[in-house]
């Protein structure tokens, strides 16, 4: 289901916290949250409420592998004795999501593209405190669809 941007009075699929038209924040939405991604509509499904697909340009990838310091090692043990949530692992999946999130917008803004359809992430490790990130998705080109065919 889309919102109305108050701003500017365009829609927007819900699942984004900024106006794709003039980016700002959706009502009662944390702004801090939103990815910078050059004005790039990212989804996770095949396609948009708002906008028709006009081409496919390929799949795009953004990747980013972060190791885990000592420091928020040792705060992890500690978590993981007492029980609890590690804010220092979930910040770093966080950054690690941002990074291979615009990474991958910027691969699909050379190719020519506005958009990435059916987003999924992937993480693994590699070694023994390295995480690695991984985005993947469909480059397409997207123009809103005329009030005529949107309902």
């Amino acid at each position: 289901m889309p919102w109305t941007c108050p701003s500017c009075g365009n829609q927007t699929d819900l699942g984004y916290n900024i106006c794709w038209t003039c980016q700002s924040p959706r009502p009662e939405s944390d702004a801090g949250a939103a990815v910078t991604t050059a004005g790039m509509m990212i989804t996770t499904t095949p396609t948009f409420q708002t906008h028709d697909i006009s081409e496919y340009l390929g799949p795009v990838f953004g990747e980013t592998i972060y190791g885990a310091n000592v420091l928020r090692d040792f705060f992890a043990a500690i978590t993981d004795v007492v029980g609890g949530r590690s804010g220092q692992y979930e910040a770093l999946l966080v950054q690690g999501r941002n990074t291979a999130m615009t990474e991958m917008a910027e691969r699909a803004n050379a190719l020519g593209a506005n958009a990435v359809v059916g987003m999924r992430y992937d993480y693994s490790t590699v070694g023994n405190s390295m995480l690695m990130i991984c985005c993947c998705g469909t480059a397409v080109t997207a123009a809103p669809k005329s009030a005529q065919n949107h309902g």
